[in-house]
């Protein structure tokens, strides 16, 4: 039954674009005056990748996230999603916030059902997965417990599971453990990369944490600011699974000075 969770719906190969943007500018109205967000971004994404978005504060990385998402609108260019035009929020694509937004008068069985009754779906057959989806995030048992009861780590595994339960083929997540102590932060990075391996699902995160990128991604689009722009589009290449033991080794350290160099830490 967990494979089937983490089965992706999509049967776009691994070698063709499922993410393409194009030409990206993103400006908003602020005090009477237009403010440039993004400039021209162009990027593509395949199946099965796990990207970082990593910079600054202010260099459009939530921005791009949220345009992706279809969240909000785009300025000029062009965002595609297996080659369909995003304008609004699509099914296939699954989005994780910083917070866990869980309503506190619902159970975590009942926060887990709601996209699905939002999207008018099997309720019954939705039902079903509850259990494999909180084994998966490793908290089975705790269908009938309320938020308040709930760690914050608890609460965020409640929010991934939540944003798994319409087996999406793209998961959005912003900074989704940002707020974590260092200790369930780590841990939660590390179940987030499995349940993504198992998946096949494409991830992309947006972080502060140059550490973290390195750790997770097999892409990292470091970006700069004013307006947000790409620096540079960098592959990292360790084996997988990923483990702490890379955190130790020379190619870390190179890829982790690179990018603080990138982004003038340290200067």
């Amino acid at each position: 039954m967990v494979n089937e969770i983490l089965k992706s719906s999509d049967e776009v190969s691994t070698n063709q674009s499922q993410i393409t943007i194009t030409n990206l500018y993103k400006t908003f109205e602020r005090d009477g005056k237009e403010k440039e967000v993004l400039r021209d971004i162009n990027l593509n994404f395949k199946k099965g990748e796990f990207i970082s978005l990593l910079g600054p504060s202010g260099c459009g990385k939530s921005t791009l996230l949220k345009l992706i998402g279809g969240l909000i609108t785009k300025s000029t260019g062009s965002i595609q999603i297996d080659s369909q035009e995003v304008k609004d929020p699509i099914s296939k694509v699954g989005f994780m916030f910083q917070k866990a937004v869980l309503l506190p008068w619902r159970t975590v069985e009942q926060n887990l059902i709601l996209p699905i009754e939002l999207a008018k779906g099997n309720i019954a057959e939705a039902k079903l997965r509850i259990k494999d989806l909180l084994s998966l995030v490793g908290l089975e048992g705790y269908e009938h417990y309320y938020p308040n009861e709930l760690s914050g780590g608890m609460q965020q595994r409640i929010s991934l599971a939540r944003t798994l339960m319409t087996n999406p083929d793209i998961l959005l997540l912003d900074e989704p453990f940002g707020a974590l102590d260092e200790f369930t932060r780590e841990n939660l990075n590390f179940s987030l990369m499995d349940i993504a391996e198992k998946s096949g699902k494409t991830v992309v995160l947006v972080t502060h944490s140059i550490s973290e990128a390195v750790l997770m991604s097999d892409r990292i689009i470091v970006m700069g600011i004013n307006p947000g722009h790409i620096l540079e589009d960098m592959k990292i290449d360790f084996q997988k699974p990923r483990t702490d033991k890379i955190i130790a080794t020379e190619k870390y350290a190179q890829y982790m000075l690179h990018i603080r160099d990138l982004l003038g830490v340290g200067r």
